[in-house]
């Protein structure tokens, strides 16, 4: 096998150099370095086989000193095999020594017995005497003196009485007359003890004014600790335990600091509520500056005198956060009330903060983050919920009692403020969101979470004061109706409510950002408000509702939604205003003295002019939007006097005078809101131009081409206003009329669809007119809506 292995290696050496060397000599030119090549192996060859005679040399070396290693070994086994054969030979000669050495064992026992007796009759029959010395020195405040009397006399007992415990037959009667002996000795312990504990109390007032007293009292407890372990172990072995031990003095020295720390925490004796508002305040500051102290002082000054041992520093830390914790669950059980729980909650904060537990001088041996918590997440939950039920109480409060001050002041005898722009508004916003920005400001302190909650709770809070607030203006709407003479600035007041209707809103925005940590200025809102209002105008050109109509569910976007609807209906109410003047003359539209009669346009026009002057004052969206829905109104009422059939053409002649007056009527009001501002999109005036077109059309045949151009641009005129249209003319029977304008509806409305949205003129003209005592159930969509939302 071995041969066969090493023929292997052979034929695999053979097959290698054949392969090296045609790797070599692969040109003719290499076989110029044949020689070469050779010398190269050569070396080669040679320095392996050095290297493996250095190996197996080295191999023997140490296969030789094993073998001599050994031998040695096997040498000295066989003597330690002779010398325990010696051991055991001289050990089986022993066996009769125990019987020999009782008598000498019983001798030795009493001579013992006899030597202590001897040693501690001093102490037997001095012990009175020794008691009152310890008891003067104890007077005098010699605790160390007084120390080693007491041990002394604590040693002579303790011999005495293990000497009669390791008899065989002890008298239980010799045990008890010792003891007796000795009972002073037990009670000069006990006062002993009270002495040190009351000087360990006082360990935060000694350590800066005579440390050498702590340290001489842990001293004696220290001996005392040393003495208990010795008897314990005396214990385990002989089954012997004085009386009076273990007397544990260093756990009853630590529990007495403990109680001195929790004297500590409940020695600030605080006012109530109705003493000092303040009061939480002070007493948790009074506690941050002793535990700090204290904490100092164990840092600096108490280590130094405790031995290592003791853990003081980290034993104080424990202490002090173990009672503060609990005082401050008896605080929060005696009940806390609205700022009171942010002050606690802040302070709980700061806790491990720099001015507490991680302050620079205690910081290199607090890990804050170790720190447990001092209240229970049950218990800080509580607490926050009892925060927001109060929070929600003082907004209830505070947005009421607002509202009512300012409802109010819109009830002065004088105009109301002006912003920087010129426009009219009351303190009410600002007042409200300054109460909410605080709110949400102390909050902050405690945590962001906190924060969010709160906003969230100050949010919905507004949603409910929108109520509130929707209900002020619809009774200062009726008061005012009831007699329009008061109050004397009803109109400028319902502007200022109106504008801060965005103020509210921009606010709201302003606080949602600030709570996403963006910073916004509140002019920059009121732009992008405005920016938000052209394109929703340019895109919804024909909506009745302008205003914000966020779909969003969430509680800002609410609020933002229904206070636009609230400005919806006080301009509305503005406008109510305006066309209970105009009443009179536009029930004069269309009638036979009308055609002669311009007195009603002009009165219009002017009444619009005159309220124009209050209406600049309104922000700008609000502005477009009522000056916008106080044209359309005018056409309303212009398509109800048409539609109404307050007047008969007889000829062509008062056909094409009617179409002509009210194309003129139609310049004149179009121009004059182009004047009083910029509308977007078409102007709603241009709804009277196919009216006149259809009233003065002199070619009947063409009717149907008109009343289609009408339906195309119109798709909400219906059938029957269609047919009273055609019947103030005088030329259409009742059945023609209402034949061919069911023609044209039919036609228009199958054929294709409208290329206009509704504008929904001829919707609102089929409605009944605003009454002269407008209620809060007025007649357009938008206030319907609002009634609905303050039902």
């Amino acid at each position: 096998m071995e041969k066969q292995r090493m023929s292997k290696a052979e034929i695999e050496a053979h097959e290698r150099a054949i392969k090296q060397v045609s790797t070599m000599l692969q040109r003719p030119d290499q076989l110029d370095k044949v020689e070469q090549f050779r010398r190269r192996i050569a070396r080669k060859k040679a320095s392996v086989e050095a290297r493996l005679k250095a190996a197996v040399q080295s191999q023997l070396d140490g296969v030789k000193t094993g073998i001599h290693q050994m031998t040695d070994a096997l040498k000295e086994v066989k003597e330690i095999k002779e010398h325990m054969s010696d051991v055991d030979e001289m050990y089986l000669s022993c066996g009769t020594l125990s019987d020999k050495m009782r008598d000498i064992k019983d001798i030795s026992s009493q001579h013992r017995q006899l030597v202590a007796a001897m040693e501690n009759l001093k102490h037997i029959f001095s012990v009175p005497e020794e008691v009152a010395k310890a008891r003067q020195m104890l007077a005098d405040g010699q605790l160390l003196e007084a120390h080693k009397v007491l041990t002394d006399l604590e040693t002579s007992r303790d011999d005495l009485l293990y000497e009669q415990y390791k008899l065989e037959n002890h008298s239980d009667q010799d045990i008890k007359q010792l003891q007796s002996f000795f009972a002073e000795a037990e009670k000069l312990s006990d006062e002993l003890g009270e002495a040190l504990f009351k000087v360990i109390a006082k360990t935060m007032y000694l350590v800066k004014k005579d440390s050498s007293k702590i340290v001489t009292v842990l001293r004696i407890v220290e001996r005392e600790h040393r003495a208990d372990t010795k008897m314990q172990e005396q214990e385990r072995a002989s089954g012997f335990l004085p009386p009076g031990r273990p007397k544990r003095w260093r756990e009853k020295a630590m529990e007495t600091i403990r109680q001195a720390v929790d004297n500590r925490i409940d020695s600030d004796v605080y006012d109530d509520r109705e003493a000092d508002k303040m009061w939480l305040v002070k007493h948790l500051e009074i506690l941050r500056r002793n535990i700090l102290e204290d904490l100092r002082l164990a840092r600096f000054l108490c280590i130094p005198c405790f031995p290592p041992a003791y853990n003081i520093f980290e034993q104080f830390l424990h202490w002090y956060h173990l009672s503060l914790a609990n005082h401050l669950h008896q605080i929060i059980q005696e009940g806390l009330i609205g700022n009171e729980i942010i002050s606690l909650l802040t302070w709980l904060n700061h806790y491990t903060g720099s001015e507490l537990m991680g302050h620079a001088e205690l910081s290199s041996h607090i890990d804050t983050n170790k720190l447990p918590a001092l209240l229970d997440d049950s218990v800080s939950e509580d607490l926050i919920r009892s925060y927001f039920v109060t929070t929600q109480d003082n907004m209830l409060t505070w947005t009421q009692k607002s509202l009512q001050q300012d409802s109010a002041d819109w009830r002065r005898e004088e105009e109301p403020e002006t912003d920087a722009d010129g426009y009219y508004r009351t303190s009410l916003p600002v007042i409200l969101f300054q109460m909410i920005q605080q709110t949400i400001q102390v909050a902050q302190t405690i945590s962001d979470d906190l924060k969010r909650r709160v906003f969230d709770v100050c949010i919905n809070e507004m949603n409910k004061f929108v109520r509130l607030y929707a209900e002020a203006i619809v009774s200062y709407k009726e008061e005012h109706f009831q007699d329009r003479e008061l109050p004397i600035f009803y109109p400028l007041y319902m502007v200022a409510v109106t504008n801060n209707c965005e103020a509210f809103t921009e606010f709201a925005v302003k606080l949602q950002r600030e709570m996403n940590g963006e910073k916004v200025q509140t002019e920059n809102l009121s732009s992008e408000l405005e920016l938000l209002q052209m394109d929703r105008e340019f895109n919804e050109i024909e909506n009745d509702n302008p205003f914000v109509n966020d779909e969003k569910d969430d509680p800002l976007a609410q609020f933002r939604r229904e206070m636009d609807q609230v400005a919806q209906a006080s301009c509305g109410y503005l406008l109510d205003e305006v066309f209970l003047d105009l009443k009179t003359h536009c029930t004069s539209l269309f009638t036979r003295s009308w055609l002669t009669d311009r007195s009603a346009v002009d009165t219009i026009c002017v009444t619009i002019e005159d309220y124009y002057t209050d209406y600049v004052h309104l922000r700008p969206r609000y502005f477009a939007w009522i000056m916008r829905e106080a044209e359309r109104r005018v056409v309303v009422e212009y398509l109800r006097a048409v539609l109404g059939r307050r007047i008969k053409m007889n000829n062509q002649s008062e056909r094409a005078k009617a179409g002509e007056k009210l194309l003129q009527e139609q310049q004149l009001l179009s121009s004059l809101f182009k004047k009083l501002h910029q509308p977007v999109g078409p102007s709603p005036c241009e709804a009277l131009i196919p009216i006149a077109e259809v009233i003065k059309l002199q070619d009947k045949s063409m009717m149907s081409l008109e009343l289609s151009g009408l339906v195309n641009k119109y798709n909400d005129a219906t059938v029957e206003q269609l047919t009273a249209l055609l019947a103030i003319r005088g030329d259409f029977s009742a059945s023609d009329a209402k034949e061919l304008c069911t023609e044209v509806c039919e036609g228009e409305w199958s054929s294709k669809t409208p290329t206009r949205k509704s504008s929904g003129l001829y919707k609102a003209a089929a409605k009944s007119t605003i009454s002269s005592v407008p209620s809060s159930n007025i007649s357009t969509s938008i206030f319907s809506r609002f009634n609905r939302f303050i039902e």
